[in-house]
């Protein structure tokens, strides 16, 4: 099972971040400013010197939009955009969450969206928050790798949308070749965990689910444990 993505079009190494969703690359021998679209910090992988791949774009302050992050032996996504079409893609392909269906995209909920509503064999509604995965340390996936207030008001939501008759669930898509396992990022913030934990306490459904990135595509490897227990 894998999961097309466009080919890049430009190669090039990394030089410094101007801000959370523009840096700065050197592409075909010259300075040139790229997109981010991941605001993570991004810290171990957008060092110096890096190689990058990315799309040329048509329009904007930015004329390439980064793709994807070389390092000595895997690929790493890093374009943020495609989340939801990849976990839609895991349901739709029968991978994940078998016997549901994508009902809707971007689905309205309380004051805010979450990224997929899906149909349940049996009818009912299903909320799914998608996060992206890009950190991982001693082959634990950790999530965040930046502090995320927007990202606890989801867990409080879904925790929300489970009294009001809703299953829900947050997808963590790892896009890391070593990680084994799963956990919230505690020491980065603190306040996610506990409200990822507490969501769960309520009934949300925590998984996770690795996939290695190949020139040019997404091949699923499996599902991974998630372990939420706080480290102290």
């Amino acid at each position: 099972m894998y999961f097309p993505l466009e080919e890049p079009d430009a190669y090039g190494d990394f030089v410094r971040r101007l801000n959370r969703f523009a840096g700065i690359a050197v592409i075909g021998g010259r300075e040139v400013k790229i997109h981010i679209h991941d605001p993570g910090r991004l810290q171990e992988l957008l060092f110096p010197g890096v190689k990058i791949w990315a799309r040329r774009r048509v329009g904007g302050k930015t004329e390439y939009y980064l793709t994807a992050v070389e390092l000595e032996e895997e690929l790493v996504l890093v374009d943020s955009s495609l989340h939801n079409k990849v976990a839609a893609w895991l349901v739709e392909s029968g991978v994940i969450f078998q016997g549901y269906r994508v009902a809707k995209k971007e689905p309205a909920f309380g004051k805010g969206r979450f990224d997929l509503l899906l149909e349940s064999p049996t009818g009912g509604r299903a909320l799914v928050e998608v996060k992206g995965v890009t950190l991982e340390a001693g082959r634990r996936a950790l999530f965040p790798d930046a502090p995320t207030a927007r990202g606890a008001r989801h867990m409080e939501e879904l925790a929300r949308a489970t009294a009001e008759g809703y299953e829900a669930y947050v997808l963590f898509l790892v896009f890391r070749k070593r990680a084994a396992s799963f956990s919230p990022n505690w020491d980065m913030d603190r306040k996610f965990a506990e409200s990822l934990l507490r969501a769960h306490n309520a009934g949300v459904g925590v998984r996770a689910v690795k996939l290695e990135m190949f020139k040019w595509g997404l091949r699923y490897v499996g599902e991974l444990p998630v372990d939420l227990t706080p480290p102290f």
